[in-house]
């Protein structure tokens, strides 16, 4: 009798995560059959009565916004004239960050590569890895790891052929 309670019991997690799923359910379904009519009932008169009175001229609207928020967008992106010097250009945020952000996911990996002097490749990849532009250099980010076990094994003269089969995943 004890070993047949034992093999229905369930962890903790297993718990948790059917008690999430019923609590994620149960929002779900709150919104969907309590929340959202009460508010489209009432966003829809109120978008029809102001239309019928003429005070909403969404077209204009959708314009206008369309028209910020490209703006917006185009600061963020490229930047925009300085107001009191209109000569001087601002860089926009994403100009100012994206350098510092990938140069910072870089630094390291490069630090790593040309710890030893006497390390060739090493060295050569690292200045390969300096000249690429920013986005090659985030996915050779990814892959430095890789590109360093390699190095580390290829520190083998050229006369030498070694061949290692390590089977399995790593």
């Amino acid at each position: 009798m004890a070993l047949r309670a034992e093999r229905f019991t369930m962890s903790q997690e297993i718990l948790f995560l059917l008690f999430m799923l019923v609590e994620l359910s149960a929002i779900l379904l709150l919104y969907q059959l309590v929340i959202i009519p009460k508010i489209a009932l009432k966003t829809n008169s109120l978008f029809e009565e102001r239309m019928l009175n003429k005070s909403w001229d969404i077209p204009a609207m959708l314009e206008d916004y369309t028209g910020e928020l490209i703006q917006q967008v185009d600061f963020l992106l490229f930047g925009y004239p300085d107001p009191q010097d209109p000569k001087k250009h601002i860089k926009g945020k994403i100009q100012i960050y994206f350098p510092q952000l990938i140069g910072g996911m870089m630094s390291a990996g490069n630090k790593q590569l040309r710890a030893d002097p006497e390390n060739v490749m090493g060295n050569v990849t690292a200045d390969f890895l300096d000249s690429l532009d920013p986005p090659a250099r985030m996915v050779a980010n990814m892959v430095l790891p890789r590109i360093q076990e390699a190095l580390s094994k290829s520190a083998t003269s050229p006369k030498e052929v070694q061949v290692k089969y390590e089977p399995g995943l790593k």
